[in-house]
């Protein structure tokens, strides 16, 4: 799975929108590893740079892109520039920061690593939680950022719709208003029920 967040507005940033989801979708099919997927997303926002000037020439895009194993036990994201995710279970929140850093996509001319691929175990009823910027960018009346942290941190029902439904009422409360788009995406490994499906995904946007 992927989530994402394109520098800038308009049709540019739409097409560059497009342009990404396609490769993710092709390359998520048909590329052995997470690590390849990744590539092809840098080589499809290098070619997009490469065919504009001006503005469009600088896009970039931060993203998480994730996989889980065969027995959805193992989490592995790629994070490139991106809000740090979380992880939700047991009553705890954790931040899952990268081990190593590293550009978003569309800037991979400017150095710095490949495509580092993280990995952290998934146990039953743990929820990866992501979102863009627009969300821990929210501030109230004194100017204090939104933290998701202390709205997760508590004993929540193995369910992505209900875990976002808590973060977004707890954003709503904290800002009267949001400056900028925001998305949310959570997946959860649920106990098996017998039909050999234990991840269930939510998504949410403004």
């Amino acid at each position: 799975m992927m989530i994402g967040d394109v520098r800038g507005k308009g049709m540019q940033a739409v097409a560059l929108v497009n342009a990404l989801m396609g490769a993710f979708h092709g390359s998520a099919l048909h590329r052995p590893d997470l690590p390849d997927v990744v590539r092809d997303l840098e080589a499809q926002i290098q070619s997009a740079k490469n065919r504009e000037d001006g503005e469009a020439g600088e896009s970039f895009a931060t993203a998480i892109v994730a996989e889980t194993s065969r027995d959805h036990s193992v989490l592995r994201l790629a994070n490139r520039g991106h809000p740090t995710p979380l992880l939700v279970h047991a009553g705890k929140a954790i931040p899952l920061e990268p081990e190593v850093p590293s550009l978003p996509l569309g800037l991979a001319d400017l150095g710095g690593p490949d495509a580092p691929v993280d990995e952290y175990e998934l146990p039953p009823g743990g929820m990866l939680v992501t979102f863009t910027d627009g969300v821990i960018e929210a501030r109230d009346r004194s100017g204090v950022f939104f933290d998701p942290v202390p709205a997760l941190a508590r004993r929540l029902p193995p369910d992505p719709e209900a875990v976002l439904d808590a973060m977004l009422v707890a954003l709503a409360g904290h800002a009267e208003e949001l400056e900028d788009d925001t998305a949310a995406l959570a997946l959860t490994r649920v106990p098996t029920d017998g039909d050999g499906r234990d991840l269930s995904t939510a998504a949410s946007g403004d």
